[in-house]
């Protein structure tokens, strides 16, 4: 089940309307934000537009008015809620249209197998802004037998996946690659290092060097929250333990109760 609304403006038939000359379409020239519900609610709404805005400057589009796509975002997450499952949400901005769209259904979220793949750059964007622009990497997702990429520096350094951060526990730390302008630091990275903080867990973003050895591997992002890596290209990874475990069940309980970790 969906609900779009494109401009303000309710899609019933579930089809959306772009200018065939909108740059979005053709460039890949758009921002964009992917989230959930927890519980009734978005608690991690006004984190995800604020990058939205930040993003939407970055590229020239036309300032996002937030208000406006908040209200829009509830709209159509309010459609679906009778279905009784959690809902996901994308917000979508180009040079032409904006887009809100609410769907039931999450992507799954148990052991993943990864695999790395020298990073590619940014194409002279900072990597902080989240652009449409992500053909390479899905072609190369398309081409691994993997569930995620995992870009990684000169140096094996992780930076980054292609649609997660990496995160790592060794000897009871949390550690995390730092936000060095290469990678977007996500919001359920930030929200995990502040859980991890909140528990008495030391977080330290510096070079994570991926193939370890660590305790715990994880992937995070906003769909699937933390993900522990069973495989790395194609030998066993540390995956799930105490540390992560007890971090993301934190996180979850708060926001499935609308709470958002101490800053």
């Amino acid at each position: 089940m969906q609900h779009l609304i494109q401009d303000g403006q309710e899609r019933a038939d579930g089809l959306v309307r772009l200018d065939p000359e909108d740059p979005g379409l053709l460039r890949g020239l758009s921002a964009f934000e992917t989230l959930r519900t927890w519980g009734e609610g978005l608690p991690t709404l006004a984190l995800h537009l604020a990058r939205l805005r930040d993003s939407a400057a970055a590229l020239g589009l036309p300032a996002p008015p937030l208000d406006l796509l908040a209200d829009e975002a509830h709209r159509a997450v309010a459609a679906l809620q009778g279905a009784g499952e959690p809902v996901r949400l994308r917000i979508t901005l180009t040079p032409r249209t904006r887009l809100v769209r609410a769907a039931t259904g999450l992507p799954p979220t148990g052991l993943a197998r990864a695999c790395t793949r020298p990073w590619p750059g940014t194409g002279g964007l900072s990597g902080r802004v989240k652009h449409g622009s992500r053909a390479a990497a899905a072609v190369a997702l398309q081409r691994a037998d993997a569930d995620e990429l995992v870009w990684v520096d000169e140096r094996g350094a992780a930076v980054e996946g292609s649609w997660s951060n990496v995160l790592a526990v060794r000897g009871g730390r949390l550690f995390t690659p730092p936000d060095d302008g290469r990678l977007l630091p996500g919001v359920t990275r930030g929200l995990l290092l502040r859980q991890a903080r909140a528990l008495g867990v030391p977080t330290l973003e510096v070079p994570l060097p991926v193939a370890g050895p660590w305790d715990e591997l994880y992937l995070s992002s906003s769909l699937r929250l933390l993900v522990p890596v069973a495989s790395l290209d194609g030998a066993p990874a540390a995956g799930e333990g105490p540390v992560g475990a007890a971090v993301s069940s934190a996180l979850r309980a708060g926001l499935e109760a609308g709470r958002l970790p101490p800053p």
